[in-house]
C-alpha cells in the first residue's frame, strides 16, 4: 500500500527499489596521443580477394561465353524437338542452350577460384615472416 503522504505518484519506483534506473557512469576520457602510442601494437592489414566474388563473376561470364557459344554454333545444326521431353524449353535446341550454359558456368566457376588463388598468393608474395600454407 502506497504512503498518503508520499507526493510520488504509485507507478513510479523508490530510490531503494532494486529495478530503480542507475545513472549513466561518467564517460572515459579521450587518451593523448603520447598514450597510444605506448599502448598501440602494429599490425599488417591483408588485402586478401574475396574468393566468392571471383567464383560468382567466373560463373556469370561461363554462361555467357555457354550461351553465345550455342547460339553461334547452332546456325547449321539439325537438332529438331520431337515432343517428348518433360520440359519443352529443355527440347531441340533448347537443350543445347541449357548444356552449353550449365558447362560453361561450371567451367567459369573453376577459371574464378584459379583466379582467386592466384590473387590471393600474390597478395602473400614479398611478405617476410609469414609462413605460407
Amino acid at each position: 500500500m502506497a504512503d498518503p503522504t508520499d507526493p510520488r505518484p504509485d507507478d513510479e519506483p523508490t530510490p531503494d527499489a532494486p529495478d530503480a534506473p542507475k545513472a549513466a557512469p561518467a564517460p572515459a576520457s579521450v587518451p593523448d596521443e603520447d598514450e597510444l602510442a605506448r599502448v598501440a601494437e602494429p599490425a599488417r592489414v591483408r588485402r586478401a580477394p574475396k574468393v566468392g566474388a571471383f567464383i560468382g563473376a567466373g560463373t556469370v561470364l561461363g554462361i555467357v561465353v555457354g550461351l553465345v557459344l550455342a547460339l553461334v554454333t547452332s546456325a547449321g545444326s539439325d537438332v529438331q524437338a520431337d515432343g517428348t521431353a518433360f520440359i519443352s524449353v529443355l527440347e531441340g535446341q533448347g537443350s543445347v542452350r541449357f548444356l552449353s550454359a550449365l558447362a560453361g558456368g561450371v567451367v567459369g566457376a573453376l577459371a574464378g577460384a584459379g583466379a582467386a588463388l592466384l590473387a590471393d598468393r600474390r597478395s602473400l608474395r614479398g611478405r617476410k615472416g609469414d609462413a605460407r600454407p
